[in-house]
């Protein structure tokens, strides 16, 4: 018996999606995985080689996007990133071919449009490539964008895509460009977005609140962060300088494929769904230091945790796809044996085989973003210990626009830093914390 041309067509189909992605996700999981002893700089080289085309065009911007901001090239990420931003906000009307194919073979085929999470992340490292490129108004405008992501993907009882580290950055970058009102406002926002999910208030954030209270005047909002935070902070300084260190601490865990067995209708049928391994995150601290004291870091945002949130939060749309995809299968299968005995046994291998989880995700994203700050005099020596690095003395009359706050990035991942602003030479941007 012939065959008929239903069933053969979606064998190919079949057999087309496995050469398309089949071992694309895994490979970029492997780089990631390789990322902390490779390095940034030997990794974005890799993942140069590939294309930026194709279902994977997004995750493939990002990751490349994040590495060039580690290695130095602030233009490159800021490129990258900024169409991987422009294609995930057109991906949320997916195309209506790659729904039928991600519902009849694998999630694979869909393209990859970003989890809740990374489409704030992307304004994150966007607004730092910005600034310390020299650019604060872009920072500025990056985090104007980010309040209307979040406020996008709000959803009642929901905290999914509303991060606390990109409220706190706002409130740096509004307090950088002497808008201090508006930075506490979004300090507030960091607080009410940790304090609704249980988590600690970092004390760089506490500072912050405390400052900005107190020189606004908002005397009883003071009192209470006061007591709250159980804190007796000094009347603002202002000719002492505040180092605000933001410190990417490790490599996000990828996301792995699991097997379930689950009902539909009197028949139990096998699929496939991402996941992610047990959470065994343990933070690095990196600190500031002067003379006169040691401040070292806190978590502001954990990213292991928002990313097993965002899945959790899909998980439910996740399964049911994957179930109706398996007895859709099923049928297939039970179709191709009525038609002939081999074409059966193809098809069920071919079943089996195709059902791959979608494991993609922006898995070069750190772990955590920590925070630490301190506050000295002009012109003090101040170092990153952890890392050896010796950051440049700040003078006041290189922070007179600037609201006499530094802000310094770092990663256990690089041996270069960040910081803005720098005294000279201009350009601001990276220095290189082993060079003379």
């Amino acid at each position: 018996m012939v065959p008929s041309t239903g069933i053969v067509r979606w064998l190919y189909s079949c057999l087309f999606a496995l050469t398309l992605g089949g071992c694309s996700s895994w490979e970029i999981n492997e780089l990631a995985n390789n990322l902390p002893a490779a390095g940034p700089a030997a990794t974005l080289k890799h993942l140069e080689a590939r294309s930026n085309k194709g279902l994977d065009r997004v995750q493939v911007l990002l990751d490349k996007g994040v590495l060039k901001f580690y290695t130095g090239d602030l233009d490159g990420a800021i490129a990258d990133l900024e169409l991987a931003k422009s294609l995930m906000q057109s991906l949320d009307a997916t195309s209506f071919t790659e729904n039928i194919a991600a519902v009849t073979t694998n999630e694979t085929l869909r393209s990859y449009k970003g989890s809740a999470t990374d489409h704030t992340m992307v304004h994150v490292i966007l607004a730092l490539a910005y600034l310390f490129n020299n650019d604060l108004n872009g920072a500025r405008v990056e985090m104007l964008q980010a309040d209307l992501t979040m406020k996008r993907q709000s959803q009642q009882d929901s905290l999914q895509g509303q991060l606390a580290s990109a409220r706190f950055l706002a409130g740096v970058i509004f307090e950088l460009n002497q808008e201090y009102s508006d930075a506490l406002i979004a300090y507030r926002h960091a607080y009410q977005i940790l304090t609704h999910r249980g988590e600690s208030i970092p004390q760089a954030l506490q500072v912050m609140l405390l400052r900005l209270t107190q020189r606004l005047g908002l005397e009883s909002e003071f009192d209470e962060f006061q007591r709250q935070f159980g804190a007796s902070e000094p009347p603002y300084q202002r000719h002492k300088i505040d180092y605000l260190m933001v410190y990417f601490d490790g490599v996000v865990s990828n996301k792995t494929e699991a097997r379930l067995s689950v009902a539909s209708g009197n028949t139990m049928v096998s699929i496939a769904v991402p996941s992610y391994p047990s959470n065994r995150y343990y933070p690095k601290r990196f600190s500031l230091q002067s003379e006169t004291g040691r401040h070292t870091s806190q978590i502001i945002e954990n990213l292991e945790l928002r990313a097993r949130e965002d899945l959790e939060a899909d998980k439910v749309k996740i399964v049911a796809t994957a179930t109706a995809r398996a007895v859709a299968k099923n049928q297939f299968v039970q179709n191709s044996q009525e038609q002939s005995p081999w074409l059966g046994l193809l098809a069920n291998v071919i079943t089996v085989v195709s059902e791959q989880a979608d494991i993609r995700s922006w898995n070069m994203l750190p772990s955590a973003i920590q925070v630490a700050r301190l506050s000295t005099q002009p012109n003090t020596e101040l170092s990153i210990p952890e890392q050896g690095i010796q950051l440049p003395p700040i003078n006041s009359e290189s922070l007179s626009h600037t609201s006499n706050l530094v802000v310094i990035w770092t990663s256990d991942l690089v041996t270069q830093s960040y910081i803005y602003p720098v005294n000279s030479p201009p350009p601001m941007g990276a220095f290189n914390a082993n060079q003379p």
